[in-house]
């Protein structure tokens, strides 16, 4: 099993232009789509459709219209008030995407504790926890600490915990020592100030997974670093991909395949994303 935190899950809406974006100027959609998003979401999607078991925890209205969205997604909402926050994605037919993301909801501190309760809960007895995406306005950037301390504490026996989150939100995570495995991409890297991913591994977390787009991904882990490259597609839209790459890992880790194989995965899965539209995901059965 698989459990995801989406703390800021959103409706995805996904414009297709048809033509290069400009901006400033009027132009024409060929198509639009709406899809349930938020990273956390993506990858227990992602899972689901790979054939693997898969929870998603989120805080969620019981009116929102973001719930049919999630079909037959296996969903633990800790219920609010708010509706979740809505994307626009933008994308043109040279796979430019232009994301524009609101801040999402302001949860309760009573909210926030039942959203603990609920991950411990969720997450006991999964083989990994993934806590991922932004926080909402008002929520500490070491939540995602506090997350993996209570769920090591109190679960009776704890997953291992991936988080893929930027900002101070991952300086924190990498800091508190608590964290398995982080999957920023190159930017998010070079905010933590490291210059190589072996300065991470294996004293502040346990295994670095690096997405590099086009130039596959990296994997660093206390037995070494092992890399993949990208197979050569159309990239359609990269909205989503780096959260299939991380499902396409752990399903590997959890099947039992070596490190390489693992991180094969993870390009394969998150290939398959990049090369659909929108914010549409893969949907692959997993073969090992």
């Amino acid at each position: 099993m698989i459990v995801t935190l989406t703390m800021n899950p959103a409706l995805d809406r996904t414009v297709e232009l048809t033509d290069t974006l400009v901006p400033g100027q009027v132009q024409a959609a060929g198509a639009v789509r709406e899809d349930p998003g938020g990273k956390g979401v993506n990858v227990a999607r992602v899972v689901t459709a790979a054939g693997h078991p898969a929870a998603a925890v989120l805080p969620l209205a019981a009116d929102d219209p973001l719930r049919l969205l999630l079909g037959d997604l296996r969903v633990l909402s800790v219920p609010i008030g708010t509706h979740a926050r809505v994307n626009l994605t933008l994308t043109d037919p040279d796979g430019e995407t232009t994301k524009i993301n609101l801040p999402g909801p302001v949860l309760t501190e009573e909210q926030r504790v039942r959203l603990i309760d609920a991950v411990v809960v969720a997450s006991d007895g999964a083989d990994w926890l993934v806590l991922s995406g932004s926080l909402p306005p008002g929520v500490a950037p070491d939540f995602y600490v506090d997350i993996a301390l209570a769920v090591r504490a109190r679960a009776r026996k704890a997953p291992r915990i991936a988080v893929d989150t930027a900002g101070r939100a991952l300086v924190e995570a990498v800091a508190s020592g608590a964290i398995d495995l982080i999957t920023p991409n190159e930017d998010e890297l070079a905010a933590l100030g490291v210059s190589s991913l072996e300065e991470l591994v294996p004293d502040q977390v346990r295994a670095v997974l690096v997405t590099r787009g086009g130039d596959g991904a990296v994997l660093v882990d206390a037995t070494g670093r092992y890399s993949a490259p990208a197979p050569d597609i159309e990239v359609r839209s990269t909205v989503g991909a780096g959260d299939a790459a991380l499902a396409g890992y752990l399903i590997a880790d959890v099947v039992g395949l070596a490190p390489q194989e693992r991180v094969a995965a993870a390009v394969r899965y998150g290939s398959a994303t990049a090369a659909l539209p929108g914010t549409q995901l893969a949907s692959i059965p997993f073969r090992p």
